[in-house]
């Protein structure tokens, strides 16, 4: 099968997005499909056989983001020429429009994977103001229901458009990971990087630092946690809310045992994952939280915001706890959690066994069943 799949992120900017269509890529390719990238331009990103960059400029709300030009001459062409089976958009913005303009125009049959809540990240759209939220919602909304079918990360979000009027074929497919490669991390890397000693326990976050993801409660929950057990934070991951964060870090008398470590590169994160005990998630966006899976094939518990599809991804005391958007039950349960030795060692098991139903090849599998419905 040939693949076109457009999406408005991809490598080199760091994001669940961007390591859900690599490693869709990466598993569709093994099982023999070709799949055919069209992304934006970064500058300095290396030239890769079926990558097509189109010209961009960087993200005035986000320097580290670069968008595409909305208008692509002889893309449609491009997309003749590659003859795809399916085009597969991955967002509702420049590049996915005019993905699904193409295989419209072409008789392509399109499916739409509808990430996240596009609205409640409105705030990194310049000039809209405070309508930016409900006209990013409307414009995700009319592609879900003017597509063939629609992917989304999480049942949770999958109830959500079909309350919003979006009568596609809807197939809750879960990101899929490369779980061997989580477990194949280096356990003394976080360690030494950050000197931390050997009897303090871990806690780990990744994820962009913005507003969305809700870091100053996860500083907060530390900061309390902290008056119980002895502990180190590392968040992974850079964005426009470091510096505040830093300095909330300060204000609550934890800078000395909080390290920002900015962005990571993908090949990096298992070792990451690997040197930690614990994974603190407070987002109140995620669909479902690519990272939560990642942290799971390690063997790292969470101890989450149940928000969206993170509830889809924890299973409540089994492998992690959910929990209110609430520092004080999240710095409760955190603490508890790493003072019961046993009870983390079991929580650890299950999040390894659990992380299995999470495989890229399991997913793969399940995206081409939902290409085969619409024909392809």
């Amino acid at each position: 099968m040939r693949i076109a799949m457009f999406s408005d992120s991809y490598y080199p900017y760091i994001s669940g997005v961007t390591r859900a269509v690599a490693t869709a890529k990466a598993a569709l390719t093994a099982m023999g499909h070709k799949v055919l990238i069209f992304c934006p331009a970064y500058p300095g990103a290396a030239k890769e056989p079926g990558i097509y960059r189109l010209p961009s400029f960087r993200a005035p709300t986000y320097s580290a983001y670069y968008v595409a030009y909305p208008v692509f001459a002889g893309l449609r062409r491009t997309v003749a020429m590659v003859h795809p089976d399916v085009v597969h958009i991955h967002s509702p913005f420049n590049l996915g429009r005019a993905g699904y303009k193409a295989g419209r125009r072409l008789g392509i049959p399109v499916v739409f994977t509808y990430h996240t809540m596009y609205n409640l990240y409105a705030h990194y759209v310049p000039l809209l103001g405070a309508g930016a939220s409900r006209i990013v919602e409307e414009m995700a909304l009319q592609i879900a229901r003017s597509v063939d079918a629609v992917i989304t990360p999480s049942g949770t979000l999958a109830e959500y458009l079909r309350d919003h009027g979006v009568s596609s074929p809807l197939f809750p497919i879960p990101n899929g990971i490369d779980v061997g490669e989580f477990r194949s991390g280096n356990p003394g890397f976080l360690r030494e990087a950050f000197s931390i000693p050997g009897d303090v326990p871990v806690i780990l976050t990744c994820g962009r630092l913005g507003v969305e993801k809700n870091l100053e409660v996860l500083l907060r929950s530390f900061a309390a946690a902290s008056g119980e057990v002895k502990a180190a934070l590392v968040l992974v991951g850079d964005g426009p809310r470091r510096e505040a964060l830093e300095r909330l870090a300060g204000s609550l008398g934890i800078s000395t045992r909080t390290f920002f470590a900015g962005a990571v590169s993908p090949a990096k994160m298992p070792d990451f994952y690997a040197g930690a005990d614990l994974f603190l998630f407070t987002s109140l966006t995620d669909t479902q939280g690519l990272v939560l899976v990642e942290a799971k094939a390690a063997g790292l518990p969470a101890v989450a915001v149940a928000a969206l599809g993170v509830k889809d991804m924890v299973r409540d005391g089994e492998d992690g706890y959910l929990c209110r958007n609430d520092p004080a039950e999240l710095a409760a349960r955190t603490a508890s959690l790493l003072k019961d030795l046993p009870l983390l060692h079991r929580m650890k098991e299950n999040a390894r066994r659990n992380a299995d139903a999470f495989s890229r090849e399991a997913a793969a599998a399940r995206l081409l069943d939902c290409y085969r419905s619409v024909g392809a």
